[in-house]
């Protein structure tokens, strides 16, 4: 008993240590100096000066002057919004000028994924997040019904997948998403459940498949024919990239046996002439960035829809933003955006912060997203 005792508690403390660990890997304390005319003004300074230190621990000095009007205008402008604390430490005032010495808390790693969004640091786009999802809708064969054959088709994709480097959700998110398919029967119809359920799990793609088929029973083997059918959706649009539809068969000395093979085999067959689409749409995305739609209920004044605007244009995520209806309380707009979804909501955070306002997600939904001023 004491063994098992002391054993949770080495290896709770190892978790806190690791977190602990990996919380100050993501923040980087620093001392940073700054003047001007008044007190904030200098502190300002401080802080670009804190961040153009982060900086140059991802960024050679010779990179960052090359690139300099860039990280001007995509950075240091929300230099604050890096800055997660400060403390002044020192205030001096002389012929009229102020300077301050601050310590300042960097947060590095939304710093690092800036510069990396300004195309400096990364020299590819990776590859997306693919929530693979089984639909029941043609399993009416009586002889299909209830089989496990479904797994090998799972399996097919997924090794065609990762053997390309995508990057796969977990199978119990496939699982849920199947069973919701076959309590509502509406999500084969509704792309837009299809697409925010992907969402849910951070994937960028859904690739959606069902199948259907006959059996030939021998005498000495069972034969099968499968159709597998899949589409591919674009999570944040909500619109089908592409669909594919593949015949396979298989035999085996049981039913069981048959199945399996053309199963894997499907899968596989079904998947492999969606890849390069799928890359393709994946590099244009990140190239131009999708169309996202922001919706912010509290804000209709002229003036204020400018700021927000010209402040949110200037994060380096953000192709374009404009505003494309105001009235009754209530802003819209739409915004070509390179990044994930959750990071789209985290910079009209950061621009909400900047401009004072407090801000409530209270309604997301494929590519449109309504947030509440508090």
């Amino acid at each position: 008993m004491y063994r098992s005792s002391r054993k949770v508690i080495l290896t709770s403390l190892f978790v806190f240590v690791l977190a602990l660990f990996s919380s100050r890997a993501m923040a980087a304390e620093v001392t940073a100096s700054g003047e001007g005319p008044t007190r904030d003004q200098a502190i300002k300074a401080a802080m670009r000066y804190a961040v153009e230190q982060g900086i140059g621990t991802f960024v050679k000095s010779e990179t960052m002057v090359q690139n300099m009007q860039l990280i001007d205008d995509k950075i240091f402008s929300h230099s604050k919004g890096y800055v997660t604390n400060y403390t002044v430490v020192k205030e001096e005032k002389s012929d009229g000028m102020v300077r301050v010495t601050i310590k300042a808390t960097v947060d590095n790693k939304i710093l690092k994924d800036d510069i990396e969004a300004l195309g400096i640091l990364r020299k590819n786009v990776g590859n997306p997040r693919i929530l693979v999802a089984y639909s029941t809708k043609g399993e009416s064969a009586p002889a299909l019904k209830g089989k496990d054959f479904v797994d090998e088709i799972y399996n097919g994709i997924v090794e065609a997948l990762t053997d390309r480097q995508f990057r796969v959700v977990d199978k119990r998110a496939s699982e849920k998403f199947s069973q919701q398919v076959a309590e509502t029967h509406e999500i084969d119809v509704d792309l837009n459940k299809a697409a925010a359920f992907g969402l849910q799990y951070q994937a960028e793609y859904t690739l959606y498949y069902n199948v259907s088929g006959e059996v030939k029973e021998g005498a000495v083997s069972t034969g099968v024919k499968l159709r597998v059918k899949s589409q591919l959706i674009d999570n944040t649009r909500s619109q089908i990239v592409t669909s594919k539809v593949v015949e396979v068969t298989g035999s085996g000395q049981t039913l069981n046996n048959a199945l399996e093979k053309a199963g894997r085999d499907g899968g596989k067959k079904v998947v492999i002439p969606m890849l390069d689409v799928i890359q393709k749409s994946w590099m244009e995305m990140q190239q131009n960035g999708s169309l996202y739609t922001v919706v912010l209920d509290g804000v209709d004044d002229p003036e204020e829809i400018a700021k927000f605007t010209e402040l949110f244009e200037k994060f380096p995520l953000v192709n374009s933003a404009k505003e494309v209806e105001s009235g009754g309380g209530k802003s819209t707009f739409e915004a070509e955006y390179k990044g994930k979804r959750d990071q789209l909501d985290r910079d009209v955070l950061r621009a909400c912060k900047e401009l004072g306002w407090t801000m409530k997600k209270i309604r997301s939904e494929g590519a449109r997203s309504t947030w509440k001023k508090q």
